[in-house]
This record gives C-alpha cells, sequence and structure tokens, in this order.
C-alpha cells in the first residue's frame, strides 16, 4: 500500500491555537502511517515549494503563534500562481491539505475545486460561518460554526482588559476617566461585541454606524452619574456619513482592505476636543489579542480539528470541505461542509446583526451576550462604588 502524503499550511493573522492544530495533525498522521508536511508562509510555501518535514519538528502546542509562519497572499493576484500551486502539489505526489486560515486565506481554496483540501477556520474577528433564523418567522438562530479558532482566547482577553476585576476600569474609576479600547475587527465586530463580557458602557462595530452626536450625549449623561466611562471600537467602525473612524483607504492591500490607522486614538482626540476635557484616552492592544498561549476551549478544539482533518483526507474526499464546529444540546461538534455549498468565501462571511448588538444602546443584546458566553465566560461585574 502507497503511504499517503498530506501537506498543511496557515495563513493570515496568527492566532494562540494554532500550533495545537499542528500538532494534534502529526499525531493523527502518524497513527494513520500518512506522511505531514509543512508549508512554509501559508500559500506562498506552496507556490515556492518551501516545505518542511513534521516529523522533524518540534511542536508544543500550548506555544501561540504558528511554527510554520504565516502570509496573506491573493493568488488570482500573482501571475500564474495558481498554476504553479497545481503543478507543485502535482509534483510532491500530495493527496490533499489542510489549510487553516480566516476568510483571506481560505478564499484561496476556490480556486482550487478540484483539489482534496480539509478548511480549518482560524480568526479572532470570528466570521468565518453563518447565522439565520432556525425557522422562517421564527426569533431563534441556527448557528454554522459557532465559532473561529483564536476567537475564544481572544474573546476572553478583550473582555479582561475593560472589566473592574482584571483591567482598564480599575484606571478610569480611580482617575475619573474617559478610556476608548480599540478592538479589531476590519468589517466585522465579533471581537468588539465580546469585551460585553467585560462590561465596558458602550461598543461601536463597523456593522452599524456611529451616530458621534448621540453617543458624545450618552457618554457625558454616563460620566455625569459613574465619573468614570469605557469605550470599546473596532478598528473598521465608521461613521454615520459612511465614512471610516481611522483609516487610508489609499493603501489597500491585495483583498482590498484599507490601513487602519487607529480608531481608538482618532475618536478620543475628538471627544477630547469636543468634551473640553483631558481624562479622555485611547488604548489600543492591537496585536495581544491574538499572542500568547490558548485557553482551554481553542485548545481543546484545536486538537479535534486537526484529527479530524487527516481523517478525512486519509479516507479520502475528493474535494474541499470546510470543518465547522456546530453546538447542539450535548454541546459541540464537528461537522464537515462541502466547499461547493458556497460560491465563494462572502457565503461564509458573518456579521453581527441586530439579534446581537442594540444600535441605539451601543451594546449587546441579552441574544448576544449568551451566544459569547457559550465561547468566554463572562466576568463578575463588580460595584464601581469604591469609596
Amino acid at each position: 500500500m502507497i503511504k499517503k502524503r498530506i501537506g498543511i499550511l496557515t495563513g493570515g493573522g496568527d492566532v494562540p491555537p494554532l500550533n495545537a492544530v499542528i500538532a494534534s495533525a502529526r499525531i493523527a498522521s502518524e497513527r494513520y502511517s500518512v506522511e505531514l508536511i509543512g508549508f512554509i508562509k501559508g500559500w506562498l510555501g506552496v507556490a515556492e515549494n518551501h516545505y518542511v518535514d513534521l516529523s522533524k519538528i518540534d511542536i508544543n502546542p500550548l506555544i501561540g503563534g504558528t511554527v510554520l509562519k504565516s502570509s496573506r497572499v491573493k493568488m488570482v493576484k500573482i501571475s500564474d500562481e495558481i498554476q504553479q500551486v497545481r503543478k507543485n502539489i502535482e509534483r510532491l505526489n500530495l493527496d490533499g491539505l489542510i489549510v487553516i486560515g480566516g476568510e483571506d486565506t481560505l478564499s484561496n481554496s476556490f480556486e482550487l475545486p478540484d483539489i482534496p483540501q480539509v478548511l480549518i477556520s482560524k480568526t479572532i474577528d470570528n466570521d468565518v460561518g453563518i447565522i439565520r433564523s432556525a425557522n422562517k418567522g421564527s426569533d431563534s438562530v441556527e448557528i454554522i460554526n459557532y465559532f473561529t479558532l483564536g476567537f475564544p482566547t481572544a474573546a476572553r482577553k478583550i473582555s479582561s482588559f475593560v472589566s473592574l476585576k482584571e483591567g482598564l476600569r480599575t484606571t478610569a474609576y480611580s482617575h475619573e476617566r474617559i478610556i476608548v479600547v480599540e478592538s479589531m475587527g476590519m468589517h466585522a465586530g465579533w471581537l468588539a461585541l465580546a469585551s460585553s463580557l467585560g462590561h465596558p458602557d458602550f461598543i461601536i462595530i463597523p456593522e452599524f454606524q456611529l451616530n458621534y452626536e448621540r453617543l458624545l450625549k450618552l457618554i457625558v449623561e454616563r460620566y455625569e452619574k459613574e465619573k468614570n466611562v469605557i469605550v470599546v471600537v473596532a478598528e473598521g467602525a465608521k461613521f454615520d456619513d459612511g465614512s471610516h473612524i481611522s483609516a487610508d483607504e489609499s493603501e489597500k492591500d491585495d483583498f482590498g482592505h484599507p490601513k487602519f490607522k487607529g480608531s481608538a486614538e482618532t475618536l478620543s482626540r475628538k471627544l477630547k476636543e469636543d468634551l473640553h476635557a483631558r481624562n479622555v484616552n485611547g488604548v489600543n492592544p492591537s496585536y495581544l489579542y491574538r499572542s500568547g498561549a490558548p485557553v482551554d476551549l481553542d485548545l481543546y478544539w484545536a486538537d479535534r480539528l486537526g484529527k479530524e482533518a487527516v481523517r478525512l483526507l486519509f479516507q479520502g474526499i475528493e474535494t474541499p470541505f470546510l470543518l465547522t464546529i456546530k453546538k447542539g444540546t450535548k454541546g459541540f461538534s464537528i461537522v464537515p461542509y462541502p466547499l461547493s455549498n458556497f460560491k465563494s468565501i462572502e457565503g461564509v462571511h458573518r456579521f453581527v446583526d441586530n439579534r446581537f448588538f442594540n444600535p441605539d444602546a451601543y451594546a449587546a443584546t441579552d441574544e448576544g451576550k449568551k451566544y459569547l458566553g457559550e465561547i468566554a465566560e463572562e466576568i463578575p461585574k463588580e460595584s464601581y462604588g469604591l469609596v
């Protein structure tokens, strides 16, 4: 029997459980007597035939980031890139690929519909999946891919960053400050929404445009009552005229994303000017959201997904499948979806809607908190009346 050979790659922004997926895939490949090679720097490594034998690499699943490194490339933008990838897959006698990435990385798989692939979504933006009404005319929802790898860890981080128990609320209270905290999220506000588990006062996300004057009024009212305010704003948030709070539209990447320049700093500066106040500050945790070790939920499902990916390719799938995480009555489970169910990555790009977010209050709804509570633990809201 000819030994099967599988490739694995990681692309896009790094997230904490990537090494855990790679490590579990290696364990499974040894179990099935499959040769596993790892491509360096994502799809770029496949195109350049740059890979390593993963049986010879030390992989610690508890360390964040990716031993295989990463890149963000749109293959159709590079001349002959798709053809070169095909040639290298054939030259290496690969029986399939494990592709771990966010919407940009996974979008490349649509260009190779005849290549056996298992796609694993990872992004702290949590924007790969579908949320729709479970029944026509019903308020209940069906969630396909309950969360993406990396989101549970990032959700825990942002909720801790704004909380009284662990984060910036202590400084806001002590110095009677208004603090604007920036969240990652270019188009989808799931990470900013997750901050609700740490009880900020207001949340601003890309899906719902910001009425600045109304927010200003709400901030003044809250500050007069509490003498401190915390606002969370996603990097891709927009004013109600459609303009980004802070972005350079003239400098875009291959996927059409503008260069974001700091929404928290821009908004805090505007608030400071309009309130004639000195005690307004902008904070951007930036890459801290995606760095460090994974939380237990990320670690557990990274292990399960890596092993399932190898199993499917060993059994001999012929076309790409997306592995999704389903929430059922007995907990989470893995459900493979044929990629052919979707015309493009936009078909599995989910956004926050008003079932999860109240744009009038700039806050998560009860449904939103319920959904997030299955992914990251809510931090107890302690009294701000410290004196």
